[in-house]
């Protein structure tokens, strides 16, 4: 299965707004070299013609500064709320290298359930770029900012205990702030979570991105449990709702911990992070529910530890694959043991847990690239140079004529370039954090009248794209995507 990364731009804003800033990632390649990762404001507003307009602040291309680059009166075909956006174009500079010159862009994107996707191309210069506003990372992962709950602490973009429902407030609290962190830590604090015992049962010292829910004193049942619920407007202490919002796929978490067994407590501590679709979650589950928005997990015990120690744990996607979910939240829950009651009873020597420094990371494994359907022969993710291949005309859409096929569909997007005067494609592969993976060259043969030629643009035109449903859908369509071919091939992406 193919995850074809269309646009790999997307920044959140409403149809109607009026024109705000977004801090974006930025991924530029000149003449196919790649340049450093940036970062960069942009704003975009539908003016008073039903048109868009664009601006990127303080932009470079790659060494080259340029300033600010306006784009007005975009082009908006628009349903149902969304808008797929295209101009071609003359703009003019006012400042940096090209001031007062004419410069040709092409530019296209769309706007979906309030996300907006921009790719911008500078033919003249050679300069391609994508843009990233999506959130790529867990909020409060660096535990260095915290809020109040009554009179207790969190961290924030995480609950405990404290701020749970049902019977929660009556718990004792195990979630404290501490100032012992890995060398490697770029702050300050870290979080310490430690069992407590009530009614002689012990409870787990816990922490969520999303919200503890306590409806029973067995601490087995699943009454209690780590939940999202995304219809809910509750809002925490900092005023932050209790789920943390993630539209990306991660392949792997990763953090810091110490960990010390209580008295009578031989469990390992715990930690589990579940990649969810829309829609209410919980975790443990009840056995009788199963939920069908899960599109990934990764989970891993905590084994004794007197020093800092970094684990990393892998997302778990071919388990939950025929869910056919998109990612929209991230649930993640860190315990003091694994077995529910089954920590430290002690009041003097408890579970202690300290976490630091949770990330989500984003490296994926390539398994080919294709041109125009067809796999660049001998790929292989560590090899960078040495390709060639015969194609009837030169790919010029990333989006329709290149295309990378990832392990468990992880989103990987592409900037190319063409050199004629050489016959090398170029072709800068990203992840979802616009982190460079690799740049592959690849020497090509142009033959419109050989036998790639029926696989050329000429004859692959989409002639329908439909969903699992077998309803038309427009290319800016999300989800499993069917698309249909003139040459009579079939293709199947999840976008």
């Amino acid at each position: 299965m193919k995850k074809i990364f269309t646009l790999i731009a997307m920044a959140c804003l409403s149809l109607t707004a009026v024109a705000e800033d977004y801090t974006c990632n930025l991924a530029v390649t000149v003449y196919g070299e790649p340049s450093e990762k940036q970062v960069i404001n942009i704003s975009c507003t539908k003016n008073e013609k039903g048109k868009y307009d664009i601006t990127l602040k303080d932009f470079s291309f790659g060494p080259l500064p340029v300033g600010t680059i306006n784009v007005k009166d975009i082009d908006a075909e628009e349903e149902d709320g969304n808008a797929v956006l295209t101009t071609k174009q003359d703009i003019v500079l006012e400042e940096g290298t090209f001031a007062g010159v004419p410069i040709p862009i092409v530019l296209e994107g769309y706007i979906w359930n309030g996300e907006l996707a921009i790719r911008l191309k500078v033919p003249s210069v050679g300069v391609n770029v994508a843009l990233l506003n999506r959130e790529t990372s867990i909020y409060g992962g660096d535990f260095e900012a915290w809020h109040k709950v009554g009179d207790y602490d969190e961290p924030n973009g995480w609950h405990g205990i404290k701020s749970g429902t049902g019977l929660a407030s009556f718990a004792a609290n195990g979630v404290t702030i501490s100032d012992d962190v890995p060398e490697t830590s770029k702050g300050t604090k870290s979080v310490k979570l430690q069992s407590t015992v009530a009614l002689g049962i012990s409870a787990n010292g816990t922490i969520t991105t999303g919200r503890m829910a306590v409806g029973d004193i067995d601490p087995t049942n699943t009454k209690n449990n780590a939940f999202i619920d995304p219809e809910s407007t509750d809002v925490d202490g900092n005023g932050d709702p209790f789920f943390n919002v993630l539209k990306s796929r991660p392949t792997s978490l990763s953090l810091w911990y110490k960990f010390k067994n209580g008295e009578g407590n031989e469990n390992p501590a715990m930690v589990k992070a579940s990649l969810v679709g829309e829609g209410y979650y919980q975790d443990p589950e009840p056995a009788e529910t199963t939920y069908d928005n899960l599109v990934a997990v990764a989970e891993q015990t905590l084994e004794a530890t007197d020093t800092w120690k970094k684990i990393t744990i892998p997302f778990d996607y071919a388990s939950y694959a025929t869910n056919y979910a998109d990612p929209a939240s991230i649930l993640v829950t860190i315990n003091t043991c694994s077995v529910p009651g089954g920590g430290s009873k002690s009041t003097d020597n408890p579970d202690v847990l300290l976490v630091d420094d949770v990330q989500l990371n984003y490296e994926p494994v390539i398994t080919s690239i294709e041109l125009f359907d067809t796999p660049i022969p001998g790929f292989s993710q560590d090899k960078t140079e040495g390709y060639k291949m015969t194609v009837a005309e030169v790919p010029e859409k990333d989006e329709e004529e290149i295309s990378v096929t990832c392990k468990d569909d992880i989103v990987v997007g592409t900037l190319s370039y063409y050199e004629p005067t050489t016959n090398i494609l170029s072709i800068s592969c990203y992840n979802e954090a616009l982190e460079l993976i690799n740049t592959y060259k690849v020497e090509l043969n142009i033959d419109p009248t050989g036998v790639n030629a029926v696989e050329g643009t000429s004859n692959n035109a989409v002639v329908g794209r439909y969903n699992l449903n077998g309803q038309s859908v427009s290319g800016a369509a999300k989800g499993m995507i069917i698309t249909k071919y003139a040459n009579g091939t079939v293709k199947k992406t999840l976008k």
